[in-house]
Order: structure tokens, then C-alpha cells, then sequence
């Protein structure tokens, strides 16, 4: 295992992992999978968004997306719109009950979080965060 941790791919990919389980595991008592709360976390950011937005920002297919949408209009967590835009389209809104999960979500991620950052100091996170933030616009620069 110490020659995979010397490879930064390796860190990367396995914290990315780590955090998708733990985030499964924290959002599963709220019936939500990982996949779907992304869905509904983009809507928190811009609600609205049509199912051709959502995946092009999970990097996913339309018809991922179709199917999780599927499942959290069942649970009345959203509701599709004709899209004024584009009468082929359909815009995905968050209803009410989808709002009220909003709060679960934040202490969830603030539960994910304070597990990664445990037994650093907050001058070292801050450090982290600065510097992940680099590594994210290098990466993001090179996209095609």
C-alpha cells in the first residue's frame, strides 16, 4: 500500500471513493442514494435545470438522469416542467418536501467533512484547501 500512496492518482481516486461511501451511508437513513443527492444539490444551486443540464454537469447520460429524476418525483422530492424554452425538454424542479432535505444535506456534507479534515489542524486545512484548489483550476484548465 505505500507505493500506491506515493501515487497521487491513487489518493485521489481512493479519497473520492471513501467520501462516496461515507456519503452513501450518511444520506441512506434520508432514503436518498449519493446519485440522487447530487440531483437535488444541483437543483439547490439553480433549480429549473433541464435533465440535459443535470447530466451534462454529473457527466452522466440523460437517460442516469431520467431515472433518478424518476425516483425523487415518486417520492414527491421534484416535479417536472414542459421547458418554455423547448417544448421537447423538461425542466426539473425541487417541490417542497425536496427543499426540506436541504437541511439534512448540509450536516451530512458537515459530517463527511469534519471526517476527512479529523486530526488536522485548521491552519493545515486551510493549507489543503489552497492547495486542492490549485490542483482543481490545473485540472479544469486542461478540459476539453
Amino acid at each position: 500500500m505505500e507505493k500506491r500512496d506515493k501515487s497521487i492518482g491513487f489518493l485521489f481516486s481512493d479519497i473520492a471513493r471513501f467520501r462516496g461511501i461515507i456519503f452513501e451511508n450518511l444520506m441512506r437513513p434520508h432514503g436518498l442514494t449519493h446519485a440522487q443527492a447530487y440531483v437535488l444539490n444541483q437543483l439547490f444551486l439553480e433549480d429549473g435545470l433541464t435533465q440535459t443540464e443535470l447530466a451534462a454537469r454529473m457527466q452522466v447520460g440523460t437517460v442516469t438522469v431520467s431515472g433518478l429524476v424518476d425516483r425523487l418525483e415518486t417520492r414527491g422530492w421534484v416535479k417536472r416542467s414542459a421547458d418554455a424554452r423547448d417544448r421537447r425538454a423538461k425542466t426539473v424542479w425541487l417541490c417542497e418536501a425536496g427543499q426540506g432535505l436541504l437541511t439534512h444535506m448540509v450536516k451530512e456534507f458537515t459530517t463527511m467533512n469534519n471526517i476527512s479534515v479529523e486530526g488536522l489542524s485548521e491552519d493545515e486545512v486551510v493549507e489543503m484547501t489552497r492547495m486542492l484548489r490549485k490542483v482543481r483550476s490545473n485540472l479544469a484548465a486542461k478540459v476539453p
